[in-house]
């Protein structure tokens, strides 16, 4: 197919020497196919990438039909800005985070694609690209996005598309939430303005205890006057093979002096009236419809004498319906529409509270975990991912806070606004009783949450709860506040029970043991931010101590020479969990080979090549609890001559078989835990992969005598983001920024990112566990991070146990002990890593099974993290007998 010569649309007089995008464009337009290689790769900033339903299955090329999403992704030279549609090829780049708003990316190939089905209308297709992982320059000279020159191939109407925010696919008419589909995304949802003055006849309305015998005698209703009780999220039910415009639903419950009914807003109704139908609205209705109500949803928990009818709702349509929202000051008291009910608790309360009891509550945020996606349970098409967080409040009722884990309420302002220091109310949360864990609430479909910035005019105001929690915080000093909060990190609740129970039926959705062969398919197919708890088995056969952050005197030397010689040496990959065998390329998201152990190729250990010597190669052995405490008595700055010798003599003879380590630190420097306090150099430092300060190897089954074939490595060590940071007031939106999911459209308060320059709240070191099958096939490297900090958040939510520290205990607990309490005075008396280390022999050939907690951080990187492990015999399967 030829493509003949045409002036682009706008600005025809513009010469293309300043824009390579606008050049490369007219080149694709002006060529005789409908594809154009580019020999420089074209370097363009990501403007926006937005997501939308796509018309079918058919066509794409997928493996399955779960992918049926389309992606327009808007990039720019800083001169030219262009609309263009990505390949299913290219959605793995997306679902990772790889490429996102901000970054630079190379484009390797274009495409011109024509709508055959529609006169004149095309679109751009990326065909190829590569991703950078940095903030482009493109935005420092280009401040004004909206102000650029739009292309297109001479198509008026699709230029009206870009204008008016629509996806290019002309059959569709809104774009989706980027990571969840319950968040009301882009400029076609109505804002809530404030009501306009309307004229209804209140002597022709009806109530609502009179609807059923209108539904009964089939007769059209007369118009209500009610007021909003309850508001549930929206629930998008769009499907690749139906054509509807707005395929979003909501319910309400509304009330007026007779009783309360359900109310459920559909299609265009949602996109016009959502934001306008809050808890507390009066409503004018007209022109409805009664049916039958649907009986298998969720309903709030109701706080008045009110009947509730359940047998029937109203159904607001966009083809008849006629909404009307009066202004408060037009409500008269002669119409008596009820007051909005509460169920607000204290924190006091909830131990004495049922489960599944539906309560609001009202607190000062402590601590705001980092937003996670998990997947839908329903094995439906479209694939369906939840967003929350998780979120601690205090009331000043109790020590404890309140923990809550929050769900996308379809109020993304207010869920991305939640801070430490705001103060948050959650309405229609319910209670949750886990055997190992403290009671924790979490949200419902129902489920309303305001933040700082959005409590004025709403009804819990006057609630005498409320009064006497404002009246708390006022005598509290934020100074006293602020040392208590925290942001992000991993964050694990419910805990683990203590004794661990399997279904071994195959079909029920309980936790089942996985295949360690099967959990490189699971790391593979996470998405971003996607959490999953999955339970392995095996034998702990290797555990290595490392510091944190890594900002030590002897990483910081030299740390070029010494980052090249360790990933020499380790055969580091280029993702943060990487299989021996391959890896996927992060730029194109094939599958490339990686550097693997001599174990995973060949029957017989790979002689390594010794890595030039820092000063000199030193090999660890961790020490018995005596030695542990005689140094700790008379600690000493350098190994005696005898040890050195001893050393160097082991180091001989194991050469060929050990990555070289870097030199022993000074016990007190291994001993005491290193200053929260870090300077920024020392943050930056936070995922390198340096050498342990302490580390242990099965004697009886060593991975460098085994045929291991899958090895997935923690090669990134322990990332920033899974390490919780102390708040600081200062910097709320950089810490809102990175605990956040990415932003779909970039924005100028994004740049620069800013990392590395807040304190970790409690980590001074952590654990990596090497867990290996019971087929000896595949092993895989967890980390373990043990609570011992009061300031650490996970404190709230775990159940303290007493036991003798060793490492064994440590695991099977999750924490040190004794328990730290809120004082924090007991923090120091945790046990140095040389104690725990020096216990590390009980782990030989003891069948294990370990919970890990599976998580993919931003730009492709994985966090596997051992929240727990059972042994054997605190196993408990369907048939109640202990597993062997």
């Amino acid at each position: 197919m030829e493509l003949t010569d045409q002036t682009p649309l706008s600005k025809s007089n513009v010469t293309t020497q300043n824009s390579a995008l606008l050049s490369a464009l007219e080149q694709l337009k002006s060529s005789r196919t409908t594809r154009l290689k580019i020999n420089n790769p074209l370097n363009v900033a990501v403007i926006s990438i937005q997501r939308y339903l796509a018309q079918s299955c058919f066509g794409n090329k997928t493996d399955s039909c779960t992918d049926v999403y389309t992606y327009d992704l808007t990039v720019t030279d800083g001169a030219w800005k262009v609309k263009c549609k990505l390949p299913t090829t290219l959605h793995s780049l997306l679902h990772r985070n790889i490429l996102r708003s901000g970054i630079d990316v190379r484009i390797l190939e274009f495409a011109i694609i024509y709508d055959e089905r529609r006169l004149g209308q095309s679109f751009v297709l990326i065909d190829n690209l590569e991703c950078t992982s940095e903030v482009s320059d493109v935005f420092r000279s280009a401040k004004n996005l909206d102000a650029l020159s739009v292309w297109t191939n001479n198509d008026a109407r699709m230029l009206s598309f870009i204008q008016m925010d629509l996806p290019l696919d002309a059959g569709r008419k809104h774009y989706l939430s980027l990571w969840n589909n319950e968040d009301p995304h882009g400029t076609v949802w109505s804002p809530n303005d404030s009501p306009v003055d309307v004229l209804f006849d209140v002597s022709k309305i009806c109530l609502v205890a009179d609807l059923e015998s209108f539904y009964v005698r089939g007769k059209p209703p007369r118009p209500l006057l009610i007021r909003v009780m309850h508001k549930s999220r929206l629930r998008y039910y769009g499907k690749p093979t139906k054509n509807i415009d707005f395929p979003f639903q909501a319910y309400f419950e509304v009330a007026d002096q007779s009783g309360t009914i359900s109310m459920v807003l559909w299609n265009e109704l949602c996109v016009e009236w959502y934001h306008r139908l809050n808890v507390g609205t009066e409503v004018y209705l007209n022109r409805y419809s009664l049916k039958k109500a649907y009986q298998q949803r969720t309903r709030p928990q109701m706080n008045n004498s009110h009947m509730v009818f359940h047998s029937t709702e109203v159904s607001l349509n966009p083809e008849n319906a006629v909404i009307s929202v009066i202004p408060p000051r037009k409500v008269q008291p002669q119409w008596c529409l009820p007051e909005v009910s509460y169920l607000f608790h204290t924190r006091s309360e909830i131990e004495n509270l049922a489960n599944n009891t539906v309560i609001d509550v009202i607190g000062l945020v402590t601590f705001v975990g980092r937003t996670e996606r998990v997947r839908s349970r329903a094995n439906t098409v479209p694939e369906r991912f939840w967003t929350y967080r998780w979120v601690h409040a205090v009331d000043g009722t109790s020590n404890s806070p309140f923990i809550l884990e929050i769900f996308s309420t379809s109020q993304p302002d207010m869920f991305n606004s939640i801070h430490p220091m705001a103060l948050l109310v959650c309405t229609q949360m319910r209670v949750c009783c886990n055997l190992g864990s403290h009671r924790y609430l979490t949200s419902s479909a129902e489920t309303q949450i305001f933040t700082t910035g959005y409590h004025k005019n709403q009804p819990y105001q006057s609630q005498p709860r409320v009064k006497a929690f404002i009246q708390w915080v006022k005598t509290q000093k934020d100074r006293d506040m602020l040392t208590k909060c925290t942001v992000g990190g991993y964050y694990c609740c419910p805990n683990p029970q203590p004794t661990l129970a399997l279904n071994t039926d195959q079909s029920s959705a309980e936790p089942q043991i996985l295949a360690l062969e099967e959990l490189k398919g699971v790391v593979e197919s996470l998405q971003y931010r996607e959490h999953k708890r999955v339970i392995i088995q095996g034998h702990i056969v290797a555990v290595k101590y490392h510091t944190w952050p890594t900002g030590t005197t002897s990483l910081t030397q030299n740390a070029p020479q010494q980052q090249q010689q360790l990933e020499a040496s380790v055969g580091v990959a280029s993702t943060s969990l990487a299989p021996t065998v391959e890896s996927e390329d992060p730029q194109t998201g094939r599958d490339t080979p990686v550097s693997s152990d001599s174990s995973s190729s060949s029957s017989a250990p790979r002689k390594r090549k010794r890595a030039l010597p820092l000063k000199r190669q030193m090999k660890r052995h961790y020490m018995t609890r005596a030695q542990a405490l005689s140094r700790r008595e008379s600690p000493i700055d350098e190994p005696s001559e005898d040890e050195e010798v001893g050393q160097e003599e082991e180091e001989e003879e194991e050469e060929e078989e050990e990555a070289p380590e870097q030199h022993e630190q000074p016990s007190e420097q291994t001993s005491q835990p290193a200053a929260t306090g870090t300077s920024p150099q020392s943050s930056t430092e936070q995922s390198s992969v340096h050498s342990p300060n302490a580390s242990w190897e099965s004697s009886l089954t060593p991975l460098s005598t085994l045929h291991v074939s899958v090895h997935l490595r923690a090669s990134g060590g322990l990332h920033r983001e899974s390490v919780a940071e102390n708040f600081c007031f200062d910097d709320q939106e950089l810490h809102l920024r990175q605990i956040n999911l990415h932003p779909s459209c970039w924005s100028p308060e994004l740049y620069p990112p800013q990392h590395g320059t807040h304190p970790a709240a409690a980590c001074n070191g952590y654990y990596t566990l090497t867990i290996l099958g019971l087929n000896q096939q595949v092993a895989v490297d967890a980390l373990f991070m043990p609570v011992w900090s009061s300031k650490d958040p996970r404190v709230a939510s775990m159940s303290w146990s007493l036991h003798d520290n060793s490492l064994l205990s440590c695991l099977m607990a999750g924490h040190f002990c004794p328990s730290p309490n809120t004082s924090g005075s007991t923090d120091t008396h945790r046990p140095t890593p040389e104690e725990v280390m020096s216990s590390v022999a009980s782990l030989e050939q003891e069948h294990m099974v370990c919970v890990l907690d599976i998580c993919l951080l931003g730009d492709g990187k994985a966090e596997v993290i051992c929240s727990r492990v059972f042994r054997t015999r605190d196993i408990i399967t369907d048939q109640q007998c202990p597993v062997e």
